[in-house]
């Protein structure tokens, strides 16, 4: 039996008899392996159900059900969770392949109850740590609003300011070009402090699977783990909207106040 096989047959433990297919499913369930070792604990029914769709036009290509995740029936949807539950189960066993548990607990899982406490208060000071970077964040992006808004003005003014059209296009450019510079910094800060919350939470994510509950992980179950924009569209992907918009904005009137400059365009 290889490894594959072996992980294969510990999923088929983890499911009832009665929730399997009919038939052979060892190949059903070597597919299944193959996620746990490709997604581990992240495992979606999204993700167990593209598997079986693979499995199942083999058997009957015409089948009922051979459709996307988000368009079957909830009673459907509802059978996959046995086999998602089953797939984690097993996925958590292979700690080896776990790259952020095994730099976690190096020495694996704490066994005594003062390892236990060491370990609860490092998750407090993980969670303390994400709250103090989503305070950052917002304070960060007050600073941008308002240097943003102080650079507007400044456009307006160049804008409506009487004398040298040539003098006027070149404030404009001038701001154009430092508004870019700032969206663009913008930009990089909301995408690097999504990068590090995400880091943060995969942290903790990992030390509540030593204490009695879950509740960050069971909070990210519940939004589907933000593959489903219906239900979670993550802070990241709105906030980014307004650099993406200013530097639209930006370029436009540095474009404009540039051919103002060298007398392509007289408004």
């Amino acid at each position: 039996m290889n490894y594959i096989e072996q992980v294969a047959a510990d999923i088929r433990t983890e499911i009832p008899a009665s929730a399997l297919p009919h038939g052979n499913v060892n190949d059903l369930l070597n597919m299944y392996a193959a996620l746990a070792f490709a997604k581990g604990v992240d495992v979606t029914a999204s993700d167990v159900h593209d598997v079986w769709s693979a499995w199942q036009m083999k058997h009957d290509s015409s089948h009922v059900h051979l459709l996307p995740y988000d368009q079957l029936p909830s009673s459907v949807q509802q059978q996959d969770a046995v086999y998602v539950l089953a797939i984690r189960k097993v996925a958590e066993r292979l700690t080896s392949q776990d790259r952020v548990t095994q730099a976690l607990v190096p020495y694996g899982p704490p066994t005594t109850e003062e390892d236990k406490e060491r370990l609860f208060e490092l998750y407090k000071l993980m969670v303390q740590s994400s709250e103090g970077l989503v305070g950052r964040r917002q304070g960060v992006n007050t600073f941008f609003i308002t240097a943003n808004g102080v650079m507007l003005t400044g456009l307006g003014f160049f804008i409506k300011a009487g004398g040298s059209q040539i003098l006027k296009s070149v404030g404009v450019l001038v701001i154009a070009l430092t508004g870019l510079i700032l969206a663009h910094a913008w930009k990089s800060l909301i995408v690097s402090f999504g990068q590090l919350n995400t880091g943060k939470f995969a942290v903790i994510n990992r030390l509540e699977r030593f204490l009695p509950a879950a509740i960050f992980y069971s909070e990210w179950e519940a939004l589907e783990r933000g593959q489903n924009p219906k239900v979670y569209r993550s802070s990241t992907s709105r906030e980014i909207w307004a650099p993406h918009l200013l530097t639209a904005l930006y370029a436009l009137a540095a474009a404009g106040a540039s051919l103002v400059a060298v007398g392509v365009w007289k408004p």
